[in-house]
């Protein structure tokens, strides 16, 4: 059959879907095998994913830190299934991150990153802070081009790359193992076909389900190239997918720039407070861990856990309430850190996501000094964020329903904030799966032509087409149905009636692209409307409400059920609707 768009053959052993972090560790991970290894990236390997601009921190299990304390790993796995996850987490993937994560740092060092300091007086010459866990538990590190190390890592063991390719369908043969994946090239116009013998797919969480606070286009904290591609493939091909009803509400940080700086732990710690408009502290500041005390005898493990559930409560607020009530403007206030906290905590910045621009900015454009200035602590966008742990449903391997099709990072669900040493950890380990499936293989499956003739009609139309849709338009039209019909407060006939303004919109999108770059963007659309409608049918599907920590609200089941509930929410397409499965979870 005659095509009307270029098609590139690519055939490759291991065909890696996304090149973050995950991503770049599958491919490392993979080229061990001495197979052939191919990374197809929407963006390019350089500065792509939830880190291309930068990360400061890691949380992992160090044994220099915690076994002096007397914090083992299986403390480590049940803090975070309690305090953390509240229970809904996948514990097998939880381990496999926490067992893996202080190997993959030193990966991180062998590739060129620095972790340790000679100023620093701690175990290892580290700098660790608290994040998610009752005892200090994170890398601060030298992450601003952790991308650029990771892809001359992935090139020097010779894995191909494919930079500006949008990736946008599976390929699976007739006995349903994975064969492949179509993408299409950004830049030169044309259809990517990939065939190989296993795929992991690891492009990212999903991004654009929901119009910015500041109604500027891109003003997220995550990139805007994440639009849930990988979930959206994954489902049409038949995978299961959970958690897609966690789409959180707005939550407050740095306002008119949003950006990862804690809440305010993370970055911004140990100085930052939050104030109200009265001077009044409503979330204290942290400090130091006394690292003299580490060699004075364990730590009273309990103690510290139940002590670290009472200040999550306290230190993550509902400041829709608090404005509610009258307390409101909120400022998150470093002025009481002395010159040495300052100083660290603005390193830290430097090397966290979109910092180095948020630093020129303040210090040259505004001529802030964290020193006397505070910055107000408004609404961020909506985003499906870490606490969902939303992504395709996998086994202890990382393997999906659909043989050898892999996920990593992100794109796995069922652990909340797995963040970067689930991408370490997970991209390592899929990658290292991946390699073994595909080495069982004599030849590559072979796909159906059918998706290949789908994707070209499509690239085709939006070419030709005389005054169809902009992306733009289109993408607003998801997000007002998404706001809209699946906001804070959710309710069956509202859910109902936004699956069918939805469905309405397939049927009136006539896409209309004046360049390959347009092209992509209108693919991005449809991956957002599969996540949107997941998000629409797992809200109707979840007949409870779920506050902590994941804020879904369901007016008309305002309480949670424990019984019938307390698991995550696998759908599967079927057809133009899907079917639901439990995945219990262990109590």
């Amino acid at each position: 059959m005659p095509h009307n768009t270029e098609i590139v053959d690519v055939d490759t052993d291991v065909l890696v879907i996304g090149g973050g972090l995950a991503g770049c560790m599958a491919a490392i991970k993979a080229r061990e095998s001495n197979l052939s290894v191919t990374i197809a990236e929407k963006a390019n390997t350089l500065a792509s994913g939830c880190a291309g601009s930068g990360i400061d921190h890691m949380w992992a299990y160090i044994p220099e830190v915690h076994e002096p304390m007397g914090f083992t790993m299986d403390d480590m796995a049940d803090n975070h299934a309690r305090v953390v996850a509240r229970g809904f987490v996948n514990r097998d993937i939880l381990r496999l991150v926490i067992e893996d994560s202080y190997q993959r740092m030193l990966d991180l060092e062998k590739f060129g990153l620095k972790f340790r300091f000679e100023d620093s007086t701690q175990p290892g010459k580290f700098r660790v802070v608290h994040q998610f866990h009752a005892l200090p538990d994170t890398f601060n590190f030298e992450g601003r081009r952790v991308k650029v190390y990771l892809t001359k890592e992935a090139k020097r063991r010779g894995a191909k790359i494919y930079n500006r390719v949008n990736m946008t369908e599976l390929l699976t043969s007739a006995d349903g193992h994975v064969a492949g994946a179509l993408g299409y090239g950004t830049r030169d116009g044309r259809i990517y076909r990939f065939r190989a013998k296993a795929v992991v797919t690891s492009t990212g969480r999903v991004n654009r389900l929901n119009k910015t606070w500041t109604d500027v286009w891109g003003n997220h904290r995550i990139p805007v190239s994440e639009t849930g591609d990988g979930r959206a493939m994954a489902y049409r091909a038949g995978a299961k997918i959970i958690n897609m009803e966690f789409l959180s509400p707005a939550r407050f940080s740095i306002g008119n720039f949003e950006l990862n700086l804690g809440s305010p732990r993370n970055t911004v710690q140990p100085a930052g407070s939050v104030v109200d408009g009265n001077g009044r502290v409503i979330v204290p500041r942290t400090r130091f861990y006394p690292w003299e005390t580490l060699d004075k005898g364990k730590v009273d493990v309990p103690a510290a856990v139940a002590q670290h559930l009472e200040n999550t409560a306290k230190t993550h607020l509902n400041y829709h309430k608090l404005m509610m009530e009258g307390q409101g403007p909120f400022y998150l206030d470093l002025t009481g850190g002395t010159d040495e906290e300052i100083r660290y905590i603005e390193w830290s910045i430097s090397h966290e996501g979109k910092g180095p621009l948020f630093l020129e900015h303040l210090h040259n454009h505004v001529g802030f000094d964290f020193r006397k200035d505070k910055l107000e602590w408004l609404p961020n966008s909506r985003e499906m964020a870490g606490t969902s742990s939303s992504g395709l449903l996998v086994d202890k391997n990382l393997e999906s329903n659909i043989k050898g099709l892999y996920a990593a990072g992100d794109e796995v669900g069922g652990v909340p904030w797995s963040a970067s040493p689930g991408a370490f950890t997970m991209g390592w380990r899929a990658g290292e799966n991946a390699a073994k499936e595909a080495a069982t293989m004599k030849a590559l499956p072979e796909a159906a032509a059918e998706t290949l003739y789908r994707l070209d009609q499509f690239v085709h139309e939006a070419k030709s087409a005389r005054g169809g849709q902009h992306w733009r338009e289109a993408e607003l039209a998801v997000q007002n149905i998404v706001d809209h019909y699946a906001g804070n407060h959710r309710a069956e006939k509202m859910l109902e009636r936004g699956l069918t303004r939805l469905a309405e919109l397939r049927e009136l999108i006539r896409f209309h692209s004046a360049n390959p770059h347009e092209t992509g963007h209108c693919l991005e659309v449809n991956s957002l409307l599969d996540n949107a409608e997941m998000v629409l049918r797992g809200s109707r599907e979840r007949k409870e409400s779920r506050l902590a920590p994941f804020g879904f609200m369901r007016a008309d089941y305002p309480e949670p059920n424990d019984a019938e509930f307390f698991n995550f929410l696998a759908q599967q397409k079927n057809g133009k609707g899907a079917n639901f499965s439990k995945v219990a979870l262990p109590r």
